[in-house]
């Protein structure tokens, strides 16, 4: 009677799970959504456990901390939104002339590739990138109300997900765990211990690394005066999350823009300064200080995982292929561990 509940028990849970799955699959916004709250998740959980540990009430720390940094969030907005808005307006009314500079960079750069491959090989993309350019440039203002509204109901889902994970999550875990047999208790205990350690501590590492260079990025551009310090600093934060493109990513709108414009050679080598010193940082600072202890994976194996994401999920993909690869390896390191004692 006892294992025909147990049973009935896990095939519910199941069943939950798989249509959890189903709909944060399938409908708009929810993927990302969890994802970001996730993560939120992982960062804020460890400062209400120590609340908890001092005796103040899980409710009221969780609560406390989300109105704390709600009212964070607003300054920031507040303080933030009329620089951005206006960094935007400048952007969209620049972009065409942007677009136009680029497509002759690539004219001038393929008639003096075609004169050296002469008789060989004919390039011909110009033509064809400066429709692509053209066409991405036109959609991506019309299409900017559609993506602020599905910004905006991410950034609503979000911190409400996560309030209940940080909430609940706990409780939850546990429950799960009271469907594990007895036999296999223990390993699945230290196994969910390893995978918050090592999940929390790679996501808090990946978001400083951002911060970092979004932050060097930003001032950089300011200091020497740039355009659009504020998009660009962002930009490059965001695509730093990207493992190995990302970087090179963040870099190419600023350094075209010095071409396209004609700046001078002391003004490309101050932008490329920029983002040499953000990388310089993030690659012989944080990334070895913090990330290579917490991430215990071969580059090959890396390189492999991050191709596998972005062919099932693209960017967002590449993303979260390295957290994914490192539960999986948790999961079977456990399995092995556990299939080694029990043959003992």
């Amino acid at each position: 009677m006892y294992n025909r509940e147990r049973i009935i028990k896990s095939a519910a849970v199941g069943g939950i799970i798989v249509l959890c799955a189903l709909i944060i699959l399938k409908v708009d916004n929810i993927l990302l959504s969890f994802i970001l709250a996730f993560v939120i998740s992982y960062l804020l959980a460890p400062v209400v456990n120590a609340a908890e540990r001092t005796g103040i009430s899980r409710k009221v720390a969780v609560a406390g901390l989300f109105l704390f940094l709600t009212a964070l969030f607003a300054t920031g907005i507040y303080l933030l939104l009329p620089v951005v808005t206006a960094q935007v307006s400048a952007l969209r009314s620049e972009l065409p002339h942007f677009i136009d500079g680029v497509s002759k960079l690539l004219i001038t750069a393929e008639t003096r590739i075609n004169a050296i491959l002469s008789g060989v090989y004919q390039l011909d993309v110009s033509a064809t990138a400066n429709r692509v350019l053209s066409g991405l440039s036109g959609q991506m203002f019309e299409d900017l109300p559609r993506y602020t509204s599905s910004s905006l109901a991410v950034l609503i889902l979000a911190p409400f997900f996560a309030f209940f994970m940080v909430l609940d999550g706990q409780a939850a875990a546990k429950k799960i765990l009271e469907l594990v047999p007895n036999n296999l208790f223990e390993p699945a205990l230290n196994l969910k211990h390893r995978m918050n350690a090592q999940l929390g501590g790679y996501i808090r590492a990946r978001l400083l690394e951002a911060g970092i260079v979004c932050l060097v990025v930003w001032l950089g551009l300011a200091v020497i005066g740039f355009p659009y310090a504020v998009l660009l600093g962002t930009f490059a934060g965001l695509t730093n999350l990207i493992p190995y493109i990302g970087p090179i990513i963040g870099a190419v709108p600023a350094i075209l823009m010095t071409l396209v414009t004609g700046a001078s050679g002391l003004t490309v080598l101050a932008v490329v300064a920029v983002y040499t010193v953000a990388q310089l940082i993030d690659n012989f600072v944080i990334i070895p200080l913090v990330v290579a202890r917490i991430v215990d994976l071969h580059p090959v194996v890396v390189v492999i995982v991050i191709i596998v994401g972005a062919q099932l999920a693209g960017i967002i993909g590449m993303i979260i292929s390295i957290p994914v690869a490192c539960i999986l390896k948790l999961t079977a390191m456990a399995i092995y561990e556990h299939l080694v004692e029990f043959g003992n």
